[in-house]
């Protein structure tokens, strides 16, 4: 499909605008979050009864807000605006680096798999099972518990941690996709024509291969955004984040995931500690749901046309 015919196509849909406009600002938010935190997110602030303070505009007799916190204070006292700007950086760095890593091994495991055949699909079959065997949250907690236990708590290790947690437990959908249409496509004249021309393995999957599958492979990459962003709520909720603690030291990331954990102890004093990453997370997974939609339909009618 011509590119500009597409975004021509794509751009008279309201659902399409809706994402794009979401990504774009919750992208700036992201890049801009130095200049738009009006307070340093990781400082502590115990002093001066800063802690559990209220949003500024709720009338509260017994702790009233403070204009300087708009959304108040967490339990030690840290801006809840401020780091609420800071998780969008997380939200987006696990989004270009879990995601892309899950799909590298996917579509090299997969186009592996079809290409091959004999023991090697086999193998890479029985692999994929077990794995998709095990509870997906269960195994990804197993992997992150082992990394912490060797990588030094830096903010950076957190990330690449559940990054790498992501990816174990999430290729196998994309693997066994790309395997089908490895398998279908190896039959085709061309490709038989490419070998008979001399064309090595590695010329034959990545020159004729995986150009054809490559929409499969950019749909599934939009499609599991929300599913990472989902992930690292959910372990964020049940205390395995990016913000748990190693040896006496603390992922210091702030996280969307990892402040809905904290919210849950504050919901009485103030419940927008819950309310807010949680609607964070749920405009940037239906954005993104949006925009797979639409690529999946896209999808569908060009290969109903060219059959």
């Amino acid at each position: 499909m011509n590119a500009s015919f597409f975004w021509r196509r794509a751009l008279r849909r309201k659902s399409v605008w809706f994402s794009l406009v979401v990504m774009l600002c919750l992208g700036l938010v992201a890049v801009l979050a130095p200049w738009l935190a009006p307070h340093d997110p990781y400082r502590w602030s115990l002093e001066g009864g800063q802690s559990n303070l209220p949003p500024a505009w709720v009338d509260n007799p017994y702790k009233p807000g403070v204009a300087e916190f708009p959304l108040g204070t967490d339990a030690y006292g840290r801006d809840v605006l401020s780091r609420l700007i800071y998780g969008t950086r997380t939200a987006y760095f696990l989004a270009l680096t879990a995601v892309p890593l899950a799909a590298l091994i996917g579509t090299l495991l997969g186009l592996v798999a079809g290409y091959a055949g004999g023991r090697v699909d086999a193998g890479i079959t029985l692999l994929s099972d077990i794995v998709q065997s095990l509870p997906g949250i269960m195994f990804a907690v197993i992997i992150i518990l082992i990394f912490r236990s060797y990588l030094e708590p830096t903010w950076l290790n957190g990330l690449i941690t559940l990054a790498v947690g992501f990816a174990a437990v999430s290729w196998v959908s994309l693997a066994r996709m790309v395997r089908v249409s490895t398998l279908t496509l190896k039959a085709q004249l061309f490709v038989e024509a490419a070998i008979a021309l001399g064309a090595s393995r590695w010329e034959v999957l990545t020159r004729h291969l995986l150009p054809n599958v490559l929409h499969l492979i950019l749909v599934w990459i939009i499609n599991q955004v929300p599913a990472v962003i989902l992930l690292e709520a959910i372990l964020g909720y049940i205390g395995v984040g990016v913000t748990g603690a190693v040896d006496g030291g603390e992922f210091t990331v702030v996280s969307w995931g990892g402040m809905f954990y904290a919210g849950r102890s504050a919901m009485s004093r103030n419940p927008l500690m819950l309310i807010i990453p949680s609607l964070c997370i749920l405009l940037m997974s239906v954005s993104f749901i949006l925009l797979a939609n639409y690529l999946n339909e896209s999808t569908r009618k060009e290969i109903d046309f060219a059959g």
